[in-house]
């Protein structure tokens, strides 16, 4: 059994079949593993943890691997599994564990804060600190100390996103309708710290899904540029891009798809539509659409099953044109075996990996 990672570089201008992914091998690991969460403050310090689940009950293999831009090796991990992970800069790394916010100083994890284990909390890595979202509560550690940071009525938080310098916090106004107003009624909001407050960014979208969206994540790109993306309250499903060009408000979808599992910036003014590890990205650049072949698994490996279907974690590189995609691949058992239990196709492991590319 062996994991891999996958790198690349990503060449502007190319055509999606001129896409190749390189592979370059890791040290094996026993049992089952994949990597869930995956930050980056530069081309030199990129880090990537195990989820906090088990792939496969007793199996799971708990790793935090940095590569510091010549090699990856594995590094001293937080007290409790990972379930958020984030970076500013090599000595600037946060994660959040079951409880507990905790920051990598360069040498060590240290505590920053602890809150209710049932707590539903968000984090952002920013130069010199870190906000954080806590059932929605919105908080910033400054350098010194933590600091309130006040929100609008009705805001219900669904992300906290870092964008070069701006951070970003985004989700839903809710109507304040006593009645359905966790499914419809509200609007989509979107606000920006300016150093002193939450400014509110105003948002347009069509009505049949601006009452039900949610937003999760933001792009920034040249000129004022805007991408919002999100979810519907109603069922989870992912809903059209919202792009801002000049004062016009648009729905944004490639061509002949669904709308994507996330975006992300391209390090050059436009945008990736990320739709899983086992699908083709897509770049949306000064009104251009680019297509990126879907990599393919080793030989004897497939995305899927206990991998969960090609889904992945994907960020930008800053400072770059790269981006960082996280995920696993598995390695079917012979024969046509199933698991009695789950009835699903045993497999005889499943191996963590990470991409960075696409490269010409």
């Amino acid at each position: 059994m062996w994991a891999v990672v996958m790198a690349a570089v990503l060449a502007g201008g190319m055509a999606g079949d001129a896409a190749v992914w390189r592979w370059a091998p890791l040290p094996p690991k026993a049992g089952h593993d994949a990597f869930a969460h995956v930050a980056a403050s530069g081309a030199k310090d990129i880090w990537a943890a195990t989820g906090a689940g088990a792939l496969v009950s007793g199996s799971n293999v708990a790793l935090l691997e940095r590569f510091d831009g010549r090699r990856w090796r594995s590094m001293p991990r937080p007290s409790g599994a990972i379930t958020a992970l984030s970076a500013s800069s090599a000595g600037d790394v946060w994660a959040l564990t079951s409880g507990r916010a905790h920051r990598w100083d360069g040498k060590r994890w240290r505590v920053m804060r602890s809150f209710s284990t049932s707590a539903y909390v968000l984090l952002a890595a920013v130069p010199g600190g870190a906000w954080l979202s806590e059932q929605g509560k919105l908080s910033r550690y400054d350098g010194t100390r933590w600091r309130s940071v006040p929100v609008p009525a009705g805001l219900e938080v669904g992300a906290v996103r870092v964008q070069g310098r701006d951070v970003w916090v985004l989700g839903r106004y809710k109507s304040g309708k006593a009645i359905y107003d966790t499914i419809q009624g509200g609007t989509p909001a979107a606000l920006r710290w300016n150093g002193r407050a939450l400014a509110k960014v105003p948002v347009s979208a069509p009505a049949k899904i601006g009452v039900h969206l949610q937003l999760d994540d933001v792009v920034t790109g040249k000129n004022g540029d805007l991408w919002l993306s999100g979810h519907s309250v109603l069922d989870g499903d992912r809903l059209p891009v919202l792009q801002r060009r000049g004062s016009k408000w648009t729905t944004l979808t490639p061509p002949r798809t669904p709308s994507p599992g996330n975006i992300e910036p391209d390090g050059s003014g436009g945008v990736w539509f990320d739709y899983g590890l086992d699908e083709p990205l897509w770049r949306n650049r000064a009104g251009k659409w680019t297509k990126v072949a879907a990599p393919k698994p080793p030989a004897g490996r497939r995305w899927g099953l206990f991998t969960n279907f090609g889904a992945a974690v994907t960020r930008h590189i800053p400072g770059t044109t790269l981006l960082v995609r996280a995920g696993a691949t598995s390695v079917p058992a012979p024969g046509n075996s199933y698991n009695p239990e789950t009835s699903v196709k045993a497999h005889e492991s499943a191996d963590r990996v990470l991409m960075t590319g696409p490269h010409r």
